[in-house]
C-alpha cells in the first residue's frame, strides 16, 4: 500500500470520528467509565497495601536479655539484629534506663524503689520495629536462638491479622480488576459493533467496488485506536484530578489518625507514568481489537 493511500485512510478514520460523533461519544464514554473503575480499584489496592504495611511497621518485638549478659555483647547483639532482613528501627534499653522508666510509670509510688538502683531484676532489652509482618515467625525463631536472649515478646496475633488483610485486599483487588477488564472488552466490542453495523451499507458498497479487506479495516482500526487514546487520556486526567482533590481534602482534616493515614497514602507521582501507560495500552488494545472483531462479519460479501 502506498504512503499516500495510507494517509488517506488514516484521515478518513479521523474524519469518521466526527461524522459518527454520537457513536464516538458513546464508545469513549463507555471506555472512560471502565478505565475509571479499573483505575480506582488499582489505587485502592495500592494504598490499602501501603497503609497495612505502615501499621505493621508500628508494631515491635521486645527482646529481653539475660541478667548476666556482658555489657560488651550488647553492641554485638544490636549489630546482628541490624543485619537481619525484615527488621526496622532498633532501640536499645539498658538496665539503668529500664529501671528509670519503671520508676516513672510508678509515679508517686516510685520511692519504694529507693536504694535498688544497683540491685534490681529489670533486664536490658531491645525494641525492634517490624518491617515484614509476614516473616515474623521466622524472625522470632532466629532471635530466640541468639546468645543471652531470655524472652521475646511479639504481637503475633496482630501480625497475622495484618498479613491476612494484605492478602485479602490484593486477591480481591486482582479479581475485581480482571473482571472489569473482561467486562470493559465486552462492552467496548459491542459498542463498536453497533457503530460498524450502522455503516454496514458503506462497507458493502466498498466491497462491491473492489476494495480489499485491509483497505476497509484501516479507517475503522484508526477510529478504534483513537477512541482508546482519547478515553485513556481523559480517564487519566480525571483520576489525577480526583486523587489530588481527595488528598487535599484529607490533609486539611485535623483528626490525628486521618492525618497519619494521609501521610502514608502513595503519592500520585509514584505511579502516574505506569497508570498512564497502562491506560493507553488498555485503550489502544481494546479499541483496536474491538474494531477488528466487530467488523469481521461485515467483510463477507
Amino acid at each position: 500500500m502506498r504512503a499516500s493511500s495510507f494517509r488517506y485512510l488514516v484521515k478518513n478514520g479521523v474524519r469518521n470520528l466526527w461524522n459518527n460523533r454520537m457513536m464516538t461519544i458513546a464508545s469513549v464514554g463507555t471506555l472512560i467509565a471502565c478505565l475509571l473503575i479499573v483505575g480506582f480499584a488499582v489505587l485502592f489496592s495500592i494504598n490499602v497495601d501501603s497503609i497495612v504495611e505502615y501499621m505493621g511497621q508500628q508494631n515491635e518485638i521486645v527482646i529481653f536479655m539475660s541478667l548476666d549478659t556482658p555489657d560488651d555483647y550488647m553492641a554485638v547483639m544490636e549489630s546482628d539484629l541490624d543485619a537481619m532482613d525484615g527488621l526496622g528501627e532498633i532501640t536499645y534499653v539498658s538496665r539503668d534506663q529500664a529501671f528509670e522508666d519503671y520508676k516513672e510509670k510508678l509515679g508517686d509510688k516510685a520511692d519504694i524503689l529507693d536504694g535498688m538502683e544497683d540491685d534490681h531484676y529489670l533486664p536490658a532489652s531491645f525494641r525492634v520495629k517490624i518491617d515484614a509482618p509476614e516473616d515474623l515467625d521466622v524472625l522470632l525463631t532466629s532471635i530466640r536462638r541468639m546468645d543471652y536472649v531470655d524472652e521475646v515478646q511479639a504481637p503475633t496475633d496482630l501480625a497475622e491479622t495484618l498479613v491476612s488483610i494484605r492478602q485479602m485486599v490484593n486477591t480481591l483487588g486482582g479479581v475485581i480488576i480482571l473482571a472489569l477488564v473482561v467486562v470493559s472488552l465486552v462492552i467496548i466490542t459491542n459498542t463498536i459493533r453497533a457503530s460498524v453495523f450502522s455503516r454496514r451499507k458503506e462497507i458493502n458498497i466498498m466491497k462491491y467496488v473492489g476494495a480489499t479487506n485491509t483497505f476497509i479495516r484501516i479507517p475503522f482500526l484508526v477510529e478504534g485506536v483513537l477512541l482508546g487514546i482519547i478515553a485513556a487520556v481523559v480517564a487519566y486526567l480525571a483520576i489525577w484530578g480526583s486523587y489530588s482533590v481527595l488528598l487535599g481534602a484529607m490533609s486539611t482534616e485535623s483528626t490525628s489518625w486521618l492525618a497519619t493515614i494521609t501521610q502514608h497514602i502513595v503519592p500520585f507521582e509514584e505511579f502516574s507514568y505506569q497508570l498512564l501507560g497502562g491506560f493507553l495500552l488498555a485503550g489502544i488494545l481494546t479499541g483496536g481489537l474491538g474494531s477488528t472483531f466487530s467488523m469481521r462479519g461485515h467483510l463477507k460479501v
